[in-house]
């Protein structure tokens, strides 16, 4: 097993024009890690939007800020963009540059009204940076439309971002413990990167694994890795730490899914 490397190094060199994404189960620590994604590329100049189902935004303010995310900068420079469905759906809204809210929240007028916030309010800021679109999570979206509409409303947002796919990628989050196996089937088959993790819990041990297991590059080869938790904030929170193939084979009882 080698030593302990950056856990963004995994996420530099990920497509335009593709969908990545992060599946987890309960008590899992790697929700968090498509908000260091958007952390990482603010901080680099990219633009982020975040269209959040299950957190009010003063919420996804102090996890942002865990990741190390001046937030309000951020979006102040017009380099980070939140849709607070949650906040829509239950009237909590904050006032803050670049947070929108919708007048109503039914399946039906959802995709045409992110859509309208993106084209007035949205891509005129941003120029021709590349875009980060965070759906957070995908299982908010399942809570309040069902799994076979989300399915669609989903199709509709890879037809209808398809013009800005070069400079765009979609994240989507999914604990998979809160839907279908169909479901979670369906999910791997969206995206063109998949991330899975499995947390071990045991007397005296909890031990995290990152399984890297889709990515549409030439050559591509599954990868396992052990997920740290340092303590600290901003780029410095996690730690990843490669699993060999062998000790992969002797523990093997242990990776089945």
């Amino acid at each position: 097993m080698g030593g302990d490397e950056p856990l963004g190094e995994l996420f530099e060199d990920l497509l335009p024009g593709t969908t990545v994404a992060f599946i987890y189960e309960t008590y899992s620590t790697s929700w968090e890690l498509p908000l260091l994604m958007v952390k990482e590329r603010v901080e680099k100049g990219s633009a982020a939007v975040i269209t959040s189902y299950t957190k009010p935004a003063n919420h996804l303010f102090r996890d942002l800020k865990l990741m190390g995310l001046n937030v309000q900068k951020a979006m102040e420079n017009d380099l980070l963009f939140i849709i607070d469905i949650f906040g829509s759906r239950y009237h909590l809204h904050e006032t803050a540059k670049n947070l929108f809210y919708l007048d109503q929240v039914d399946p039906e007028t959802l995709n045409p009204k992110i859509w309208r916030i993106y084209e007035e309010h949205i891509l005129p800021k941003i120029g021709d940076r590349q875009i980060l679109r965070l759906i957070y999570p995908l299982h908010g979206v399942v809570q309040f439309a069902g799994e076979e509409p989300t399915t669609k409303l989903m199709s509709q947002v890879i037809a209808r971002y398809s013009s800005i796919s070069r400079r765009s990628s979609m994240v989507v989050t999914l604990n998979k413990d809160t839907v279908s196996r169909s479901f979670t089937a369906w999910t791997v088959e969206l995206s063109d990167y998949v991330f899975l993790s499995r947390i071990f819990l045991g007397k005296g041990s909890i031990e995290e694994h990152l399984y890297f297991l889709k990515a549409p590059i030439p050559n591509f080869r599954p990868a396992e890795f052990i997920l740290k938790k340092t303590g600290k904030s901003g780029g410095e929170r996690f730690k990843i730490q490669r699993v060999h193939e062998e000790r992969g084979k002797r523990n093997g009882e242990r990776l089945t899914l």
